[in-house]
């Protein structure tokens, strides 16, 4: 069983006068971790390292480090490892470091962002991932705002909308929530005012 996190969390610690800024973001896609790195980045950009990893995928089928600088294999790879251990996936975690003059040597740096990383995670609310489902939907105009409205609390997100002569929606779907949407789309559907396809 796959676990991921709720919502952001952050958590500071200092070792050896640096700061260790610890980040855990939630995500289902590269784009929003692509997304989430180049604003970290550019928030941070004073920093000295923003070392990261990611996780993505129902059985983790994604995963990539960077050390952003520092000596291959002191970062990048301790963070991807605490998410391991944990079976997180949809999970992408940031180590910021401002150095404060004291060199940790690898092993320093090893426990240093491992311990940046598990204790940003002890900080996070963890829930079992759930499988997730990309649904296309194509409607009319009048019916959009309703149906969005329906939406609301089934932890669906829109990930696109094509708007045309008809507006063409694009969902990211957990499993939980398809039997839900699927009879507030087949409600719609048996009136002739929308079609949808579904995909993994």
């Amino acid at each position: 069983m796959k676990y991921t996190i709720r919502a952001k969390t952050e958590h500071r610690i200092k070792i050896q006068r640096s700061e260790f800024i610890g980040f855990l973001f939630p995500v289902q896609s590269m784009d929003e971790v692509q997304e989430i790195l180049k604003e970290h980045q550019q928030t941070y950009a004073d920093a000295t390292h923003n070392c990261y990893a990611y996780i993505l995928g129902y059985k983790g089928e994604t995963s990539y480090y960077s050390d952003a600088g520092e000596p291959s294999g002191t970062a990048g790879k301790p963070i991807l490892n605490v998410l391991l251990r944990n079976e997180l996936s949809g999970v992408l975690a940031i180590v910021t470091r401002y150095y404060g003059g004291i060199k940790l040597g690898v092993k320093g740096l090893i426990d240093a962002y491992t311990q940046s990383t598990a204790e940003t995670l002890e900080k996070a609310r963890l829930c079992q991932y759930q499988e997730l489902f990309s649904y296309e939907v194509q409607t009319e105009y009048p019916l959009l705002e309703s149906l969005r409205h329906r939406f609301q609390g089934l932890k669906i997100k829109e990930t696109d909308a094509e708007y045309s002569e008809q507006v063409v929606l694009k969902l990211s779907v957990p499993d939980s929530a398809r039997e839900e949407l699927e009879e507030i789309l087949n409600s719609y559907t048996a009136q002739n005012r929308l079609s949808y396809s579904m995909e993994k």
